[in-house]
């Protein structure tokens, strides 16, 4: 039997393991009339682990693998991060704690968190983006990248390269590298420096040119550069058909590709997706649809880099085309809003099978099909909200003992086969070696005669 693990995180600070086990199918043979019909299938069986004990004030608020998929790293609401070990009952190998206070009466929250073998990079609503050293407790790097952060990403592959997007917070990328402790959206244009950034082979200019080659203020308008450390920042769309400007509200967003940072596609409050793509050189999305009428909730990559999955606040999990904006299809099943998703291959090869998977406000894991049928696979109650949940590690199933005996009986077969085949062959060319043998005896005895 093979099984599929899913950890979440939930509103009481719980860590919950789910294991689907998929039983082994078992054909049935057509049954004629008059003859009881045959038992169903037996139905997948998960079970449920839970680690941690409920305390609201360690409310799990993100939850993602570390770069190795060694361990789990927790940003909880008190402003503890860990990360913890799954082979050991969830314990804790590493944590440190920030302080999380409110500002203008907002609560402080976590909106980004990654790990991999070195460091651990969280980001808070509030724009303090840290970067903490984990051979290091010593070592913590802290910047102020803004104010209303709605998601802070690391890139898959470019560690280096950090994205967040918010409410009036276009999308912006900074690297660390050239990141500097006192950067900020809101920096002095006399701090900025001409600079030209390179992401995927295209080039960003950053900088305004010499006074003699820029145009006069008083017909055009300057450029906006750059602040220290940002590789890209969109712009705004054009003003609506009254011709005024469209609030800024990003929400959610993915990285399209894990190899190169060209494309990627946001989510906002007011019910849009939008696609930038940097080596275009255009600041402006190249592709933007409004979907539905209510606020983009959660993102998470599709089966290729021409598909993305959203969810709303009505419930509603969409499927969307990258390119054109088209919606593929709907996940149904929902009753209550989708707070995280997550695609993954089922069996952790190169299949071109993919799954969803996803938690919700009604205390439901769901695993979907991402192919065109989109049929909802499994559906396990989990008690707690959750809000948080990433994919674990993948068992194939063995084969039993009936499965052998099949397979060896249908090689078995395939070689007889194969032998007598050969031994007709065989036959067939001694018998016309034969035949040609008797009629040259034949003509030979007429002539004599």
């Amino acid at each position: 039997m093979s099984s599929q693990r899913f950890y979440t995180g939930d509103e009481q600070g719980l860590i919950k393991v789910i294991t689907i086990t998929e039983p082994q199918v078992v054909k049935v043979k057509r049954v004629k009339r008059n003859q009881p019909t045959p038992e169903a299938p037996p139905k997948p069986i998960p079970t449920i682990i839970t680690w941690g004990s409920p305390d609201r004030e360690k409310a799990i608020q993100l939850l993602c693998w570390d770069h190795g998929k060694k361990y789990l790293a927790v940003a909880r609401k008190n402003g503890l991060v860990q990360l913890v070990d799954p082979l050991n009952n969830g314990s804790s190998v590493y944590e440190f704690k920030l302080p999380l206070e409110k500002q203008d009466k907002v609560d402080t929250i976590f909106v980004g968190l990654f790990a991999n073998t070195e460091h651990i990079i969280t980001c808070t609503n509030t724009g303090v983006l840290t970067v903490q050293s984990i051979h290091n407790v010593s070592q913590q790097r802290t910047f102020s990248i803004g104010k209303d952060i709605c998601r802070m990403r690391v890139h898959p592959k470019e560690h280096h390269v950090v994205a967040t997007a918010g409410k009036e917070q276009e999308l912006t990328l900074w690297d660390l590298n050239e990141l500097s402790n006192d950067s900020s959206e809101n920096s002095t244009p006399a701090s900025k420096e001409k600079k030209t950034k390179q992401i995927n082979g295209s080039s960003i200019s950053s900088g305004k040119g010499s006074k003699k080659d820029a145009p006069s203020e008083t017909r055009y308008k300057s450029k906006e550069t750059l602040a220290n450390g940002q590789l890209f920042k969109a712009k705004n769309v054009k003003n609506d058909h009254l011709d005024l400007r469209v609030p800024i509200w990003n929400t959610d967003f993915q990285f399209l590709s894990p190899i190169n940072i060209s494309r990627i596609a946001v989510g906002t409050r007011y019910h849009q997706i939008r696609v930038y793509d940097t080596k275009s050189g255009a600041r402006r999305p190249v592709v933007d649809v409004e979907i539905g009428s209510m606020p983009v909730v959660a993102m998470a990559n599709g089966p290729n880099a021409n598909e993305i999955v959203f969810s709303d606040t009505e419930a509603n999990v969409y499927s969307v085309n990258t390119v054109n904006g088209e919606i593929l299809g709907q996940f149904k099943g929902f009753t209550g809003v989708a707070t995280a998703l997550a695609t993954f291959v089922p069996f952790g090869g190169e299949s071109d099978v993919s799954h969803l998977v996803s938690v919700a406000m009604d205390r439901c894991l769901r695993v979907h099909d991402l192919s065109k049928t989109r049929k909802l696979l499994h559906k396990v109650y989990l008690k707690q909200r959750m809000t948080a949940v990433v994919v674990g590690e993948f068992t194939p199933a063995e084969p039993s003992e009936e499965e052998e005996d099949n397979y060896n009986r249908s090689t078995k077969k395939s070689k007889d086969i194969k032998g007598e085949e050969g031994d007709e062959d065989d036959e067939d060319i001694w018998e016309s070696m034969g035949k040609l043998k008797e009629k040259k005896t034949v003509k030979k005895r007429k002539n004599i005669q």
